[in-house]
């Protein structure tokens, strides 16, 4: 009889290629790995993931926690060679030029929350008493709670799909990029996530190459906080 770590593997295996089937560019890995393996890549092939790949991640994402099952979440997926030089084009700072960082990415997603749908749902009758139907009566904005946790995910299931990921934010020209793509005035921008294959020279970088990972047990408090 298999061990039931060994029963876990095998239904995780047969789950996984249940959903994304036979693909080559998908293989089953043990959580743990996916997560240790997940690292900001700033360098990219060219080559463009296939975009059934690339959905089949953002389903993921949009699987994430949301506050009162919301759901106030968009994902603009730039994969179009034209569409994605325009981004870079776009987000050009000429102080900064963060493509010198990305090897620009052949696919830019930006993850967008939308306040409106959490005001909607808790405007509700079962979630009156929580009197969350104004956005200053919210404590914390779980639409950017949300936000991250879904980016997370999907850089997981990025990593999980064979592909890497790198999560920043846009220092310059998100008007631009807002009136290029017709993003609507009322959507919050969480973040973007360049997503593709790392390129072959690609060498580690960034504060993680030349800071220490605080020990777990600074970080760690159990029961009462630890001074």
């Amino acid at each position: 009889m298999l061990p039931l770590s060994a029963f876990g593997s095998q239904l995780s295996a047969w789950a996984f290629s249940s959903w994304f089937g036979s693909d080559p560019y998908h293989g089953a890995m043990e959580f743990s790995d996916v997560v240790r393996k997940r690292r900001s890549i700033r360098s990219y092939r060219a080559e463009v993931p296939p975009s059934d790949v690339v959905d089949r991640i953002i389903d993921t994402a949009r699987r994430a926690p949301s506050a009162g099952f919301s759901q106030g979440l968009d994902f603009l997926v730039l994969d179009d060679p034209g569409a994605v030089a325009t981004f870079w084009r776009l987000t050009d700072d000429p102080d900064h030029d963060v493509r010198e960082t990305t090897g620009e990415a052949p696919v830019v997603v930006l993850v967008f929350s939308d306040p409106k749908r959490y005001l909607a749902r808790y405007s509700e009758s079962d979630k009156l008493e929580f009197e969350l139907d104004d956005l200053d009566r919210w404590p914390v904005r779980f639409w950017d709670v949300d936000g991250g946790m879904a980016a997370m995910q999907l850089q997981l299931a990025a990593v999980d799909a064979g592909l890497d990921t790198w999560f920043f934010g846009i220092g310059y020209g998100e008007d631009a990029v807002r009136s290029e793509f017709s993003v609507p005035d009322d959507r919050m921008m969480v973040g973007l996530i360049a997503l593709g294959y790392r390129a072959d020279d690609e060498a580690p970088t960034g504060s993680g190459t030349t800071r220490q990972r605080r020990p777990l047990g600074d970080q760690l408090h159990r029961n009462t906080w630890k001074l």
